[in-house]
């Protein structure tokens, strides 16, 4: 999976994720103002730029330690309130995604997130932020290690 462009290399450390998850939507700059807003959440749409994976944060913690490391650079969004981890995957992935007990987010689905590197809100927390060396999840690997986790419960 491709990290940041060279683009992103030129903003500064601390808002790189930010300013990632910001590009997913058509207008980038509404992105910020609703991080600025009270409720400091923003409305992010899947399909553009990555969709992503829904699972319970129980069977997110199962996969996470089968791909150990695999997981390390990628941003891993949580809905505290209902127990929901996204993780985020290469836009397209969820026309085709069929594993049982996740639920694929893709074009025209949106997620609650805070602002990485900000203040974080229930609704969208950031377990693992996107920041510099970002990468989208790979869906064979997720394929394989939810598969994995389901043979061993």
């Amino acid at each position: 999976m491709p990290e940041l462009g060279c683009a992103m290399r030129e903003i500064e450390p601390a808002n790189a994720g930010a300013h990632w998850i910001a590009q997913a939507h058509e207008q980038p700059a509404q992105v910020w103002e609703e991080w600025a807003s009270n409720l400091a959440v923003a409305l992010l749409p899947a399909g553009r730029t990555w969709d992503a994976v829904a699972m319970s944060s129980s069977r997110m913690q199962a996969v996470a330690e089968v791909l150990g490391q695999g997981m390390a650079r990628v941003p891993l969004l949580t809905d505290l309130t209902v127990d929901r981890t996204y993780v985020l995957v290469p836009a397209g992935t969820a026309e085709t995604w069929t594993e049982p007990d996740t639920t694929p987010i893709g074009a025209g689905f949106w997620l609650v997130a805070s602002k990485p590197g900000g203040r974080q809100v229930p609704a969208g927390t950031w377990v693992q932020e996107p920041g510099l060396m970002t990468q989208l999840a790979d869906p064979d690997a997720l394929r394989a290690a939810l598969n994995r986790t389901t043979e061993n419960s």
